[in-house]
């Protein structure tokens, strides 16, 4: 369960209707582990190949961020109807609107795989500021902890961006610290970033990542009170969430499950968000992990490095050449 590709696997294996028929990778031992495990799947070291022979209705990429582009239009061209890519779907704004641009196109779905928005702690946190019990949301603060935004900081944005619902962003100002650099799945990473993105009805999301911080935060403070999400460590089960406004403290329910995944079930997010999937795909409803819904926190993402390499507040939106490539050179 350390590989993403095995986590989509084991929830797709289980769907009515869907059989897993086909599996690519450049290295030949990824290939050969993975049909041992999932037997009766056709292994391929070229996924043109796979794509041209097998004509997948269901295709997903777990490769690397630098690749998931080249990857995604193939498979859109291939005639796939649904498309599942893990996050950050694109490495460039240029690239998230051709694949969503040819999804259309084609009349397929997207879906960017924020499968935490099926975790009951993350649910919980947008029930909360959506209720309208603390009144409208003017600010919400997210701390990350370490460094590499782009690894789990994806995950955090979406998960703010539930409370900015109906608002867009305009703006964003940021200012990263790359002087301890790494690389995380072809992508340099930094080692500290804070930034703020304005909203078009002056809200705005705050951003503060790196080491002096030890677990996952989010807090929106509204009109009327704040809502709180503290994410547990590794080694404790259960979040923190809380909810103050009129007076008044409410601590939630102990949901018993893991923000980065279930204790007892490494695969409960996934298990949750693939059923959903297919369904708003059969029946044409919304989905919680649309691809649209994936974009604005790309954006916002994107813009943060790009405002940093500028060194100055920059618009939204953003042209199509802004990307993590250019912006990490900085």
């Amino acid at each position: 369960m350390n590989s993403i590709a095995y986590a989509h696997a084991r929830a797709l294996v289980p769907l009515a209707g869907v059989e897993l028929v086909a599996a690519a990778s450049r290295n030949p031992k990824n290939v050969s582990d993975f049909c041992g495990e999932f037997p009766g799947v056709q292994g391929y070291t070229d996924y043109r190949e796979m794509l041209q022979k097998e004509k997948p209705e269901w295709v997903s990429i777990c490769a690397f961020p630098p690749d998931r582009e080249e990857m995604a239009m193939a498979a859109l061209e291939s005639g796939c109807e649904v498309l599942v890519v893990e996050k950050p779907f694109a490495v460039s704004m240029g690239a998230a609107r051709r694949i969503l641009a040819l999804a259309e196109t084609k009349n397929a779905r997207v879906y960017v795989d924020h499968q935490r928005r099926y975790g009951r702690c993350f649910e919980w946190f947008q029930d909360q500021v959506a209720g309208g019990e603390y009144g409208a949301v003017r600010q919400v603060n997210l701390q990350h902890p370490g460094k590499g935004f782009i690894n789990f900081g994806p995950h955090l944005v979406d998960t703010c961006l539930l409370a900015f619902e109906g608002r867009q962003p305009v703006a964003v100002q940021a200012a990263v610290d790359w002087s301890d650099p790494a690389v995380y799945q072809g992508v340099k990473t930094e080692k500290n970033i804070v930034a703020t993105a304005f909203f078009d009805d002056k809200s705005r999301l705050t951003i503060e990542s790196g080491d002096r911080f030890t677990q996952p935060c989010l807090q929106a403070v509204c009109e009327n009170g704040l809502v709180e999400l503290y994410l547990s460590p590794h080694d404790a089960t259960g979040s923190i969430c809380r909810a103050v406004g009129g007076g008044r403290p409410q601590q939630s329910p102990v949901f018993g499950e893991h923000f980065h995944h279930n204790d007892s079930d490494m695969n409960l997010f996934y298990d949750r968000a693939f059923p959903d999937m297919l369904d708003c795909f059969r029946t044409g409803k919304p989905c919680r992990i649309d691809a649209a819904y994936a974009l604005t926190g790309l954006e916002i993402i994107l813009g943060l490095y790009e405002s940093a390499r500028q060194g100055q507040r920059i618009a939204l939106p953003l042209p199509d050449g802004v990307s993590l490539n250019s912006s990490s050179q900085h």
